[in-house]
């Protein structure tokens, strides 16, 4: 009698299923930023700009113990993605503590249809052509649940104005790592970025005001936002991108806008009309059926 174990069964989880716990966490962690924020009560430009302090001692020290350091050629390398990073984030707390959590996600989630076509213009990537009638979907989609706000919620015009800013700022970021990083490992480009997109945040935080003027609520909620969508989150990205293909992943994250809401109406009690929750299917539809059209393109061969 064979006392052979079967494969992927010695006792715990699998490779692929501990990915796929990955996923489901870094997929949560991402979608309760702009809850998170608005839970803090406290200027947003300030709660972005601590948040990257923080989480660049926590990177550094991590790659300090590993022998690591930045060097200033590191610095040189990926300074213009790091102040896009940093920019992006600040516009984004901002835009978020004055918007409702529905328009912040839902504006955010546009950023594929950007990145996409930035991608063919500039590196030559393929685009399928059927994806742009569902980026027209989204937009519409977008539009249906900026138009219905309610007019006695949190959505307002500076909010959204921010959010399309933000969501522009974002498009920039990845297109600046795809250029700039090259062949620099996640810990050195963490290490390296956020101290930049903290020093590119520091005069919007000062003319904000007190920069250590966030309450006793702001820090603790700054911390969490730290430890979630600041080094979870981009942990559990780079141990899921191990057992999980990429394109999966970013099918996964398609969720984010819908469960953005869902955490607004459980910790922020935000609610959203009929037509809003259209909305925010259509989004969803288009966003998916985007995002499968360019993981299999028709007619190019795997390489």
């Amino acid at each position: 009698m064979s006392t052979t174990a079967a494969p992927g069964r010695s006792g715990g989880l699998s490779a692929k299923a501990l990915g796929v716990l990955a996923v489901v966490g870094l997929v949560i962690a991402f979608s309760l930023s702009s809850t998170l924020v608005k839970r803090a009560q406290s200027p947003g430009v300030l709660i972005a700009f601590w948040r990257m302090v923080t989480v660049s001692v926590l990177w550094n020290a991590y790659l300090w113990s590993t022998g690591r350091r930045i060097t200033v050629e590191n610095l040189k390398q990926v300074w213009l993605p790091g102040v896009f990073f940093g920019l992006n984030l600040a516009v984004f707390f901002a835009g978020a503590t004055n918007n409702s959590v529905a328009n912040a996600a839902l504006i955010g989630s546009l950023a594929p249809f950007l990145i996409v076509p930035v991608g063919a213009w500039l590196f030559s990537e393929y685009i399928d052509p059927r994806a742009l009638v569902f980026a027209a979907l989204a937009f519409g989609g977008v539009a249906l649940v900026l138009f219905s706000a309610p007019p006695n919620g949190d959505a307002s015009l500076k909010g959204n104005v921010f959010g399309f800013i933000a969501m522009t700022l974002l498009v920039a970021y990845v297109s600046a790592t795809k250029h700039f990083r090259r062949d620099m490992d996640v810990p050195t480009y963490m290490a390296t970025i956020c101290p930049i997109a903290a020093v590119a945040v520091l005069p919007i935080a000062l003319a904000n005001g007190d920069v250590l003027g966030l309450s006793g609520r702001g820090w603790t909620y700054m911390l969490i936002l730290t430890f979630t969508s600041g080094v979870a989150a981009q942990g559990l990205l780079v141990y899921a991108q191990k057992s999980i293909q990429i394109g999966t992943i970013s099918i996964s994250q398609v969720a984010q806008p819908a469960l953005a809401v869902v955490w607004s109406f459980l910790l922020l009690g935000e609610v959203i009309n009929g037509r809003q929750a259209a909305g925010i299917a259509i989004v969803v539809i288009g966003l998916l059926a985007f995002v499968v059209l360019h993981q299999h393109p028709r007619g190019h061969a795997q390489r």
